[in-house]
């Protein structure tokens, strides 16, 4: 199934939030609309979002106040402010200084802002058009869905994978040769950036080491120091990707 990207819609005009939330929609985005920033801020620490778009009057808490208690969660979703023609200026510095990605002006062209939307997802979560299944390299394939390492020549299963040792895997092998920071690594397999994280993260890098040289020759998860991680893969060593075709990708 295509888990197209989540949309956090905080708009209180519930006809204006109606067409924004239905266009995304048929694009392809998964969106939620909430009428107030409190119940916006309920939402969201029940679910994950790809993007919020926050206007910033809104009754209870307002636009600035739910994009500051974001921003202590995540520094990483992408955050659009829209508010009225006669919004000062001040506004719009204070929604940058917040950690918001960009700023519109009601009304907007809704193209527009899926443009915007799509420049942020393209480094923060890329839209795919396939689903992920697996990475073939040398005589073995990594399952990640299967949870399991076969053997390329017999076919056989020759190992297995838990579930974290299947999100690392499948995250170095999709950037060879990439320097990975932890903290990258801590939010975009662990889900935050935390004491507890880091320790698990530590353990599953170990156990990954482990499987890259129990399976593969001349590759490796290198450490550099006060920079991250980096699986080298010599140059001409094809990963391969095993993937299906997702059906619903985002219609612009």
């Amino acid at each position: 199934m295509n888990k197209n990207p989540r949309i956090l819609l905080v708009e209180d005009d519930k006809v204006f939030g109606g067409i924004v939330k239905r266009r995304l929609e048929e694009a392809g985005f998964r969106v939620e609309h909430c009428l107030d920033g409190a119940k916006a801020w309920q939402v969201y620490q029940r679910s994950k979002f790809d993007v919020c778009l926050l206007d910033i009057v809104l009754p209870g808490m307002n636009g600035f106040e739910l994009a500051r208690s974001i921003r202590e969660k995540s520094t990483l979703v992408c955050i659009i402010f829209f508010s009225a023609e006669r919004t000062e200026d001040n506004d719009r510095i204070e929604s940058f200084e917040i950690g918001g990605d960009t700023y519109l002006t009601k009304p907007f062209n809704i193209m527009e802002l899926m443009r915007k939307i799509l420049v942020f997802l393209k480094y923060s979560r890329p839209i795919r058009s396939d689903l992920l299944l697996a990475h073939s390299v040398d005589n073995y394939t990594f399952h990640y869905r299967k949870l399991k390492v076969f053997d390329n020549r017999t076919k056989d299963v020759a190992g297995k994978l838990s579930p974290l040792e299947s999100k690392v895997l499948r995250y170095f092998f999709s950037r060879p040769n990439i320097i990975i920071r932890r903290d990258e690594l801590l939010i975009r397999v662990w889900g935050k950036d935390d004491l507890q994280n880091s320790r698990s993260m530590d353990v599953y890098v170990t156990k990954v080491r482990r499987l890259i040289r129990e399976y593969l020759q001349d590759i490796e998860l290198e450490t550099y120091h006060n920079a991250g991680l980096r699986l080298k893969v010599p140059e001409g060593k094809l990963i391969e990707r095993i993937a299906v075709p997702l059906e619903n990708p985002i219609r612009l």
